[in-house]
């Protein structure tokens, strides 16, 4: 103990005045001896930390955790400002014991804040485990480090608060793992605040833009139609000879080769109720009927042009702000001015939609027709593993219905 007894003789602490909390010993890190506290409790801790933040010459592992050890018995039993104090001092030395680190970050906030936010490394391992069991205040300090990954993002995601989404997605250094961003697209379409931060993500793919686009406002939408712009053709090229194999073969083709060679398709030919080959000019008067008045025979006749199942179709047509129609317009290969065209019809109410029109004529100028056709299939893809994953999320019901007089 001389040397704690030589380190509170130096410097003015003899004074008996105190204008403010006397550092640690630069070169022992050992705390002069006018910090001590009256009680002999508050005398321990102090001493005991001055061994537990001695350089790595000076003690050994083993002599660092039985100090260890003895404070965790001790500091849960000391106030606040004191293991304040001693989590200051800890958060400085890179080779403290990991188990007195955790019972600091699992601390109160004021004393878990010393260590989550002032200390340069802590264990990846004990970062997830305050995570886990910590609350949202600790969470929240630990999305602000500067050493956040993947595997910590994770673990505060897993409880689904949105201050910690935001934090988390405001972190673009910080990579977020494949199901963090499916968790982040299901959560998007009920809290608008993800939304802005998520499609700005490097990790987002085209299956979470187009599920995103149902939920999202018209200038995102537009985002979503530029960002994820694919063409389909290398794919075609590479499965182009399995189309005369399966569907022209005597055999029943494989139903799972079957649906990836539809989903690949390079023509869509609009076709009736029997299969039959449709004109353009039926499906011109179908879909202005479905603008007028989408009755459930409407709506499985626009689901059968457009090659779609039939909830697509009454959810591209209940849309308010028309963006789905005019992908599926354009995927059905609708000449331009006929398209503007189903925007100026005359009702009751005299001439409806010129302006929605023009703003979706702009929308139908920036699509490829084979992109449209894409996009079409990824909405319906239900039996896609991710996308059906993120549905599960959302809650979304098999038996979608649309009110016909909701139009």
């Amino acid at each position: 103990m001389a040397e704690f007894d030589i380190a509170g003789m130096n410097g003015a602490g003899t004074s008996g005045t105190r204008t403010g909390e006397p550092e640690p010993d630069a070169e022992t890190m050992l705390t002069p001896i006018t910090r001590i506290g009256t009680t002999p409790r508050a005398q321990m801790v102090r001493k005991l930390a001055d061994i537990v933040v001695l350089p790595a010459g000076r003690i050994s592992a083993n002599e660092r955790s039985l100090v260890a050890d003895i404070l965790l018995q001790i500091v849960d039993k000391v106030e606040v400002d004191l293991r304040v104090e001693l989590a200051t001092r800890v958060a400085r030395v890179a080779e403290s014991p990991p188990a007195l680190t955790r019972m600091l970050v699992l601390d109160e906030p004021p004393v878990a804040e010393k260590i989550l936010r002032g200390a340069e490394t802590v264990p990846e391992a004990l970062l997830i485990e305050a995570a886990r069991e910590g609350d949202q205040t600790h969470r929240l300090m630990i999305a602000q480090r500067l050493d956040l990954s993947t595997a910590v993002a994770d673990a505060l995601l897993n409880f689904d608060e949105m201050e910690i989404y935001k934090a988390v997605l405001r972190r673009d250094d910080c990579i977020l793992s494949p199901n963090a961003i499916n968790k982040c697209v299901a959560h998007s379409a009920t809290i608008p605040e993800l939304q802005a931060p998520l499609l700005r993500r490097r990790e987002l793919e085209p299956a979470h833009g187009f599920m995103m686009f149902w939920w999202v406002e018209s200038e995102q939408r537009r985002r979503i139609l530029s960002r994820f712009a694919l063409d389909r053709r290398v794919i075609q090229d590479a499965l182009e000879d399995l189309y005369p194999k399966v569907f022209r073969s005597d055999h029943d083709p494989d139903p799972f080769v079957k649906d990836i060679l539809l989903l690949a398709e390079r023509r869509h030919r609009p076709r009736g109720a029997n299969g039959e080959p449709v004109s353009i000019d039926v499906v011109l008067r179908t879909l202005a009927a479905a603008r007028r008045y989408p009755s459930q025979e409407v709506i499985h006749a626009v689901g059968m042009i457009a090659g779609v199942s039939r909830d697509l179709a009454a959810r591209i047509l209940r849309d308010p702000t028309g963006e789905p129609y005019a992908v599926m317009c354009k995927g059905l290969s609708v000449p331009r001015d006929q398209f503007f065209a189903l925007f100026d019809i005359e009702s009751e109410e005299g001439a409806v939609g010129s302006d929605q029109g023009e703003y979706l004529l702009t929308v139908f100028d920036g699509l490829a027709r084979d992109f449209s056709r894409a996009i079409l299939r990824y909405w319906d893809w239900d039996t896609n593993p991710r996308i059906a994953y993120i549905s599960r999320l959302l809650g979304i019901d098999d038996d979608f219905e649309i009110d016909p007089h909701a139009a």
